[in-house]
């Protein structure tokens, strides 16, 4: 059978289509070109390379965090990615987080870059059990020495026997020069709670509220107090103080002068002496707390008023107000009292009675607080 020949429209037509068929196939390939030559052009970033996961804390306390690289060309693409985590806290072993990632595609296409952010899959493994550390066990070995004499003691740390030396240390709170006996010392554990987890530890108490309170205690104490002397003390010290009413020359020949009397010399020295001392009364004179540790000072004395007749080798006298003063008594830490009666001494002499008083009570030194005692 004889084969048809086609029209002069029918083969336009099969031209056309020939023609369109190999237009669209140029522009695909042209397409495919372009996204090819594209692609390659683009710096690629696979953020899951760029990204480190952390895994902290204790079996059902984990905490995850993430760090990212940052590539400072492109500072500011990074600074719009961010990490997401399903679960990022209390967490156990055998947990299953997903990460996921987020980031500005506006930033990307600045750059030009690609960016590969798939999500990241982490299964939680090691954490172990956290052993709970309470304030006791802080604070065990610690060490709070006294030295000196209360109401100037003083305080220091020693935490060479603490199990935690290495990872806490120990801070006296309002911390001062001296302390008292019976004062309390609050003393605060300081920690970084994440030092402590690293060697598998869990404070059981935030490092700002451990605190620990400790007496000043075991202690020799400077008497302060009236109360604190008694009737057996005193007459100690008043039949040490007798036995200073002997030679009076240091102050024979201002007291005769001002009584009007001649004094009189043997071998071209005075003669004076004292006889019958009569007590009158004592004081308490105690260090004001802001003088402690000032240049000069003692932390107490107890002055004894006497009157005596002082006299010289030709039997000419007259009467004077003696002042002994005994200084720094002490109670040992064991109860018994040191009167120190070997600092006893004659320290004025006078006629004047004002002049005596102003002496006896402090009434120029002020460092002192002056007390009349009843005993």
């Amino acid at each position: 059978m004889a084969r048809r020949r086609m029209t002069k429209q029918e083969r336009t037509r099969q031209i056309y289509l020939r023609v369109c068929f190999v237009c669209a196939l140029v522009a695909v390939l042209f397409t495919v070109l372009y996204v090819f030559l594209n692609d390659a052009s683009k710096t690629t970033i696979d953020l899951k390379d760029v990204t480190h996961i952390t895994l902290t804390g204790f079996d059902g306390e984990g905490v995850l965090t993430a760090t990212v690289d940052v590539d400072e060309k492109y500072g500011a693409f990074y600074e719009t990615v961010s990490v997401d985590f399903s679960k990022s806290s209390g967490l156990t072993n055998g947990d299953e987080v997903t990460i996921s990632f987020k980031y500005d595609k506006n930033a990307a296409k600045t750059y030009n870059l690609k960016v590969k952010a798939s999500d990241m899959h982490y299964t939680v493994s090691g954490l172990v059990a956290a052993t709970p550390v309470s304030e006791n066990d802080l604070f065990e070995g610690l060490d709070i020495n006294f030295e000196g004499i209360a109401p100037l003691a003083t305080a220091s740390l020693d935490a060479s026997n603490t199990k935690f030396k290495d990872v806490v240390t120990y801070q006296i709170i309002d911390e001062k020069e001296y302390y008292d006996a019976g004062e309390t010392i609050r003393v605060r554990a300081v920690f970084d709670a994440a030092d402590l987890e690293k060697l598998d530890y869990k404070a059981t108490v935030d490092s700002e509220e451990c605190i620990k309170e400790y007496i000043v205690e075991d202690v020799d104490r400077y008497i302060t107090d009236t109360d604190q002397i008694t009737d057996e003390m005193m007459a100690s010290l008043k039949k040490e103080a007798l036995t200073l009413f002997t030679d009076a020359n240091e102050y024979g020949m201002r007291i005769f002068c001002d009584a009007g009397l001649m004094p009189v010399y043997v071998n071209k020295k005075t003669t004076f002496k004292w006889s019958s001392p009569n007590y009158i009364s004592s004081y308490l004179n105690v260090l004001r707390e802001e003088s402690y540790g000032k240049t000069g000072t003692h932390v107490n004395d107890i002055k004894l008023c006497y009157e005596s007749v002082i006299s010289q080798a030709d039997g000419k006298a007259c009467k004077a107000e003696v002042i002994v003063r005994f200084q720094d008594i002490i109670i040992r830490k064991d109860g018994t009292i040191d009167l120190k009666l070997e600092s006893g001494e004659i320290i004025s002499a006078d006629r004047r009675d004002s002049h005596i008083k102003a002496i006896v009570r402090n009434e120029i030194d002020k460092d002192y607080e002056s007390v009349k005692l009843t005993v």
